[in-house]
């Protein structure tokens, strides 16, 4: 009996914490789209960290917004394209689309994703890259002009984040690097927590008596799906683990473009764990097969 009452006691308690755990969403909205509640943001850690003048970290608050819970794949442009095509608006159809010449690099002979990346269906749920924040910007246009002609009785717009609102949801008010809760780039079981280049200072081994970069040669195959090591690219938009929110990939994958400044946030498949925290940035002024973005939607009742 004594049993039974302590486990009467934490019942709640555990109903309590998965409720918490689940994602919130909207009935005016797809599931894909979860709730950030209204709350606090913690910026500049980075420059606190490196002990920049004693900076001390940004407090700012924002109002509830929703994000999408991935990042916006190729068949979600294709389905733009479409629209746009069938609606006979060929100037903004040509004005968006893709640059799928950024798998070109002098560093690696990417050609075959050049091809077929964006074309491929074995590619449909990877997230889209070769886009510009202006192409990006008309994309959550286009969501704002689709969603009114719904008539749900509310105004919903859609923007790419602000630098802020896309921070507030990798980490929510707590101060952590990573989108992920903790420190580390791998789980208890070995398990990579995102998508990035594995070959950063981890990498740097004694070998025959002298110090050389020894790469874990099973981290170069498609083994995004297993998670085990990185992805030679990209990976599924909804892929490795969601965070707090039910948010994927907001460290690594691709970095992500944010409406208020031309740099993309968060790191990618190209960059060591180091640089996939949540205010990792890289210049955001051209295409790049590194970057991608999502959506955010407020609804006004």
């Amino acid at each position: 009996m004594k049993k039974l009452g302590y486990l009467l006691l934490f019942l709640p308690l555990l109903f309590a914490f998965g409720k918490s755990k689940k994602p919130q969403t909207s009935k005016y909205l797809t599931k894909n789209y979860v709730k950030v509640p209204a709350g606090k943001v913690y910026t500049n850690l980075e420059k606190v960290r490196m002990n920049e003048r004693a900076i001390e970290p940004t407090l700012d608050s924002l109002p509830e917004f929703y994000i999408f819970n991935a990042e916006i794949t190729n068949v979600n442009w294709k389905e733009f394209l479409y629209y746009l095509k069938q609606e006979g608006r060929m100037e903004e159809y040509n004005s968006n689309i893709l640059d799928t010449t950024v798998w070109r690099t002098a560093l690696a002979y990417n050609e075959p994703y050049v091809d077929y990346y964006y074309q491929h269906p074995a590619y449909k749920d990877y997230p889209v890259v070769g886009i510009t924040l202006k192409q990006a910007q008309a994309y959550a246009a286009w969501l704002t002009e689709i969603y009114a002609l719904k008539n749900q009785g509310v105004t919903i717009t859609f923007s790419v984040p602000t630098k802020l609102q896309w921070i507030r949801a990798a980490r929510g008010n707590k101060k952590k690097d990573y989108a992920w809760d903790g420190k580390y780039l791998r789980n208890s079981k070995g398990i990579y927590l995102g998508n990035f280049k594995s070959s950063g200072a981890e990498y740097v081994k004694k070998r025959l008596g002298k110090l050389e970069v020894v790469y874990d040669d099973s981290g170069y195959s498609e083994r995004s799906l297993t998670m085990e090591s990185g992805s030679l690219i990209t990976a599924p938009a909804e892929s490795y683990y969601p965070n707090q929110y039910g948010v994927y990939n907001m460290s690594g994958n691709v970095a992500e473009l944010v409406s208020d400044d031309t740099v993309a946030m968060g790191g990618s498949w190209n960059d060591t764990g180091y640089d996939v925290r949540v205010e990792s940035e890289q210049p955001a002024t051209e295409p790049k097969s590194t970057i991608g973005f999502r959506v955010v939607a407020v609804i006004e009742e």
